[in-house]
């Protein structure tokens, strides 16, 4: 371990020793984080996947040797942690020493070093005392364990919310108690998360639960976890096979959607539904995918859908309206609520229920399908998964809600008879379902900790008709519908070839890791993310992170709003939107921002009491609609007719909702891969070279410049073309406009991808300038389109459409269709009525090949390509695409798959295409005499003209970054002096705003601090924003959105550049930009002040964002950073820790000596 890293440890617990009373919770939050440092420099192998603290502990513990004593103590110190940074306890001084103690050892034991003797003159003589409760005989209903080993009769545990001198012991395997956990007790692993659900507690401590979960941390679906219950058995692996089956036959979903659309309108009827009015309702919600049903096609098939909606809608009304009133159903539809969601974090499940009462008495869950219908006296049943789904409810109601199941009445709402059928609860059947789930979490666990292509190939070896009947079906059912569905799975992935196999599954493997670690979340230097984040992480996390708003009433409630339901919220007291108290070293500043935009998916909820949290309360999903500092406004995803649902008296609470639906994406995307045609396989898998069309060489040769240069490559392209647009060179505003003219003149279909709303609406800008106007259709929410695009947007194209053929036809006449990857990867109903013949891909290095892969597999219903080629727009030297596990986990070993460029899955296929074409080409250099400047590869090329930067701005990015390719295009603004305003000569700053970049030293933060804000940074940025601000008004003038920004990499540093600028009291300057590097992306100011906020060496390493070529580092960051000012470049930082790092020293010696 560095010498440096080890002083900083002991220095952090030296300045928690001196601090003052009135911030010794800031002191406890860096210890904690410090405790947390040093477990994970004991992990360097990041893939032991563990959601827990007690967790990490446990396992460097034994990892270090320490004795049952040592990591008491530390245990300790983590619960005492908790409930301080939870608001439950007021820290004490003399337990703070103690706890210091503690990690002094720690540090000591870990790393070999002695304990300073200036720290350890403050250390307390008693050790941290512990207090070791044996469980009383008594009924547990919950606890949570870290799983240690097991014999034949126990397992041993360790508790995580409370400290024990050895294990505890849990009985399993009990006859009529828990035996269905049998096959989860024999695959647990050391250190692996368990929940003990309803357990008794005998004389001699022995644990009996009735219930054994397993990584509750990582939620699962309670549909998808139903649906692994199929007639022919229930093994684990339907879920991964359900992954990879794209859905061919619609219709049946369809008919589910609009039976849903159909009881909303029921439930919340003032007076009788009109059927053609709801009919018409349905066909603008769901306008392609009735469009491009190929069911439907048909006409006796049409014809029966519309007689199955309308008695479903008929089926709907008399149970609505007849069978809620009878007795024994006692269903009020006045006091319900819709689409409530519910995240069980003692289950490890979640779900959204369709309907129930407020009270929580009774709900319904509807099937628009059939039932099992027996020939004999005509008796219905239900099916096997929708049983299983009702209990599954029932079991989250009671576990995260507290509602004893056996006063809960669940309802099965077929609408095909009609049939409300009660279910009756069987708990045995319950602990059954959830040793397939946990069966299922160990599946997704070994995945992604084996991280191995054989590894996944034994597991996907389970889709195989045999081992999924395990009922041993044989009848007609069986042989025409399940067999083929199965085989046709496990047949595709047979015949792949070799390379094609790896391909799969290294792939299959990364996603599995991102799934992973998006849900149960990885602690990394920012704080915890991932959706179990929204349990694990303290309050003060939190609010440091940005990551909830909470304290908020309801000013307006529009949740009963048919078309755009939204509630007004805004905090209680007139502090910004929802901080609360303050976690921060000084009175009244505020630790951090909240860290919510428009267009976020939220989830929010009551919360009354510290105690309240996601996992007690029912959950409302919606997205931001606007954000103020005083008003925040949510859309809700289901409207709510009834007041009550909502109570205005309560308060509420925003907290981030995390969404699986990227990663279904990126399953089908495998799967399209897998029925891809064999050509378009072989084009990605390096297997067969790019072709074009050679009778454009002469033109190509001849262009007058590079745009024109550019868009004949394009166009003479047959497979696929690159370019690299380096900051400033005009790549959407020229590149890819001047693309879309020529493709349109030739009449062909052009797709435009790109990864952000931002860079769609800077799409939807190009095309709206092209003259004479073409036709356009965005995909997309209105929340995340700008204003000015809305009318484009395709539920405002298609309002006039009245039937399926109208909407088959305006989207046959429109040739041009824009949206983000996302969008469309959810949206592929619409290549079965497009195929285009070419797909321009904006920021494709933003977006990582899995991610791509479906779409450019996706094939039309004859059986070709749905996109024909692909122009992938990017620069791999500006900011990656965003990846949550580390590039060691993200690497690629297998050489086969390194022959064709594939590195690491962290990289986009641009990049990997790129690295192949540029090696071919200096290959082709070597064995011609031609410098390679003269034989420019015809599949990719390289814009150097930039409009952007002053010369002496480009200076360094372009000098360390493009290996001084960079051209100015010679505008204006890009040379000549600046001349200082005649009121600012007395300015402290005059010498510098002449100058075109400059970097001002500041004082680094003391010890005690945040190491995310910097005080010294934070002034010297105000009072040059200022100095900017008189400038540019006396000289051309000052707008808030063009002259000036502000770049910095930490939310607490926004905060805080914000409240120094505020203080200014300069009106304009409140309006500017103050946002980390990954916002401004894409965009540029006349001005730019860099605030490194470096305090601690060992910020450095995640500071950057390393890639290399031809031996070159780059720091893709850094490069955006210095590359969005037009005329003028500041930066300040703290020189000295800068220094250590080569990128900064270099770019220091430039600056501070031009």
């Amino acid at each position: 371990m560095m010498d440096c890293e080890v002083k900083e440890y002991f220095s952090i617990l030296l300045e928690a020793c001196h601090v003052e009373e009135i911030s010794l919770d800031v002191a406890y939050r860096q210890l904690r984080e410090l405790l947390e440092r040093l477990c994970r420099t004991q992990m360097p192998d990041g893939s032991l996947q563990m959601t827990d603290l007690s967790a990490r502990i446990s396992f460097v513990a034994s990892k270090a040797g320490l004795s049952t004593v040592e990591q008491n103590r530390l245990h300790t110190f983590r619960l005492t942690s908790n409930a301080i940074l939870n608001r439950q306890a007021e820290p004490q001084r003399e337990q703070l020493l103690r706890d210091a103690k503690t990690l002094a050892f720690f540090v000591k034991r870990l790393t070999g070093e002695e304990i300073p003797a200036e720290l350890y003159r403050l250390l307390p003589r008693a050790d941290a005392t512990y207090i070791v409760a044996p469980p009383a005989k008594e009924r547990i209903k919950r606890m949570r364990v870290c799983f240690q080993y097991a014999d034949d009769t126990y397992l041993y545990v360790l508790s995580v919310d409370t400290v024990a001198d050895e294990p505890l012991r849990v009985r399993y395997n009990v006859p009529q108690i828990n035996e269905e956990f049998a096959e989860t007790c024999r695959i647990l692993w050391r250190h692996a998360q368990v929940n003990l659900l309803d357990v008794t507690v005998d004389e001699a401590g022995i644990l009996t639960p009735s219930f054994i979960v397993l990584e509750p941390d990582y939620l699962i679906d309670i549909s998808s976890l139903a649906e692994c219950f199929k007639d022919y058995g229930h093994h684990p692996a339907n879920y991964i096979l359900a992954r990879l089956q794209s859905p061919d036959n619609t219709r049946p979903l369809l008919l589910g959607n609009i039976a849903n659309l159909f009881l909303d309108e029921w439930i919340h009827a003032k007076e009788a539904p009109d059927y053609l009015a709801c009919m018409k309702k349905a066909f603008r919600s769901y306008p392609i995918e009735l469009a491009a049903c190929a069911d439907l096609r048909d006409r006796e098939k049409e014809a029966e859908f519309f007689s199955d909606c309308k008695r479903h809608f008929d089926n709907i009304h008399r149970t609505v309206t007849e069978t809620f009133r009878a007795s024994g159903y006692e269903l009020d539809r006045t006091d319900a609520v819709l689409e409530p969601s519910y995240i069980c974090e003692a289950l490890g499940l979640q779900g959204r229920l369709d309907y129930m009462q407020r009270d929580m008495t009774s709900f319904i869950e509807m099937k628009s399908g059939k039932a099992d219908e027996y020939s004999i006296r005509g008796k219905v049943e239900p099916k096997e998964n929708n049983k299983v789904q009702m209990l599954l409810y029932q079991a989250v109601l009671e576990y995260s809600m507290g509602m004893d199941h056996r006063r809960v009445k669940a309802y099965l709402l077929y609408t095909r008879y009609p049939l409300l059928y009660p279910a009756r609860p069987s708990w045995a059947m319950v602990r059954r379902v959830m040793d397939v789930r946990n069966r299922i979490v160990a599946n997704e666990y070994g995945i992604q900790l084996r991280n191995s292509p054989q590894y996944t190939a034994e597991r996907l070896k389970d889709i195989h008709p045999d081992t999924l009947n395990e009922r041993g079906l044989d009848n007609t059912l069986w042989k025409r519908f399940l067999y083929p569905s199965i085989d046709a799975v496990a047949q595709r992935i047979r015949s792949l070839s070799s390379l094609e196999q790896s391909y799969f599954y290294t792939l299959y493997n990364f996603i599995t890791k991102e799934l992973y670690t998006s849900k149960s979340g990885d602690v990394d230097y920012e704080g915890r993310t991932g959706a179990a984040a929204l349990w694990l992480s303290t309050l003060a996390e939190k609010c440091e992170a940005g990551e909830i708003l909470y304290d908020l009433a309801i000013c307006e409630n529009h949740a009963a709003d048919a078309h755009k339901p939204y509630l007004s919220l805004s905090p209680r007291t007139p502090s910004p939107v929802g901080r609360g108290r303050e976690y921060s070293a000084e009175p009244g500043v505020g630790g951090s921002l909240p860290n919510f935009r428009q267009g976020d998916a939220v989830v929010l909820y009551e919360r009354n009491t510290d105690t309240d949290n996601v996992t007690n309360k029912m959950v409302f999903k919606g997205n931001i609609e606007c954000i103020s500092d005083d008003e925040v406004c949510i859309r809700l995803r289901a409207t709510q007719q009834n007041a009550g649902v909502l109570p205005v008296a309560s308060l509420y609470a925003i907290e981030h909702d995390y969404m699986d639906t990227s990663f279904r994406s990126m399953y089908l995307g495998l799967s399209a891969f897998l029925s891809a045609t064999q050509r378009r396989r072989d084009l990605l898998l390096g297997q067969r070279a790019p072709e074009f069309e050679t009778s454009l060489d002469a033109a190509i040769t001849t262009a007058p410049d590079d745009f024109s240069r550019i868009i004949l490559k394009a166009q003479a392209a047959r497979d696929y073309f690159l370019l690299i647009g380096p900051p400033g060179t005009g790549k959407t505003s020229r590149a890819l406009r001047g693309m879309v003219e020529a493709f349109y003149r030739e009449g062909k279909q052009i797709l435009l991808l790109s990864y952000t709303n931002r860079a769609v609406d800077e799409i939807s800008k190009a095309l709206a300038s092209i003259e004479p106007e073409i036709d356009f259709i965005r995909l997309g929410s209105e929340l995340s389109c700008d204003d000015s695009f809305r009318p484009y947007l395709i539920e405002n194209v298609l309002e006039p459409c009245a039937t399926r053929r109208q909407v088959q036809e305006r989207i046959a006449r429109c040739r041009v269709f824009v949206g983000t990857v996302a969008t469309f990867s959810s949206k592929t109903e619409l290549f079965r009525l497009k195929t285009f013949d070419v797909a321009i891909v904006d920021e494709a290095t933003q977006i990582l090949e899995p991610q791509l892969l479906g779409l450019l597999c996706t094939r039309n219903p004859a059986g070709a390509d749905a996109i024909g080629k692909f122009i992938l727009i990017g620069d791999h030297k500006q900011l990656p695409a965003v990846v949550l596990q580390s590039s060691e986990q993200s690497e690629v070993c297998d050489e086969a798959l390194q022959a064709i460029g594939l590195y690491n899955l962290k990289d986009s296929l641009f990049e990997r295409l790129y690295r192949n074409l540029s090696r071919e080409s200096a290959n082709r250099q070597t064995s011609t005499s031609h410098p390679s400047s003269l034989i420019p590869h015809p599949s990719y090329d390289m814009l150097c003209r930039q409009g952007r930067m002053n010369i002496e701005v480009a200076l360094f990015p372009n000098r360390a970054f493009y290996g001084g390719l960079l051209e100015p295009v010679g505008l204006p603004h890009q040379q000549g002096e600046l001349t200082l305003a005649p009121e600012l000569c007395d300015c402290e700053f005059a010498g510098l705003l002449t100058r075109r970049v400059a970097f001002l030293p500041a004082a680094v933060e003391p010890p005690a601090q945040s190491a995310k804000m910097n005080h010294s940074e934070a002034r010297i940025v105000a009072r040059l924003a200022a100095a900017i601000y008189r400038q540019y008004a006396a000289v051309s003038g000052f707008n808030p959105a063009v002259t000036l920004g502000v770049i910095t990499p930490y939310r607490s540093q926004i905060a805080l550049i914000k409240k120094e600028i505020a203080a200014l009291g300069i009106a304009p300057l409140e309006d500017i930009l103050v946002d980390t590097v990954e916002r401004f992306q894409g965009s540029e100011r006349d001005v730019i002040i860099y605030s490194f906020c470096v305090n601690r060496a060992y910020q450095l390493k995640f500071l950057a964002n390393m890639t290399e070529e031809n031996g070159t580092r780059i720091d893709r960051k850094l490069n955006v950073a210095l590359t969005r000012a037009r005329k003028q470049m500041f930066m300040t930082g703290v020189p000295q820790l800068l220094k250590l790092n080569p990128i900064y020293a270099e770019l220091l010696s430039v600056v501070c000596h031009s």
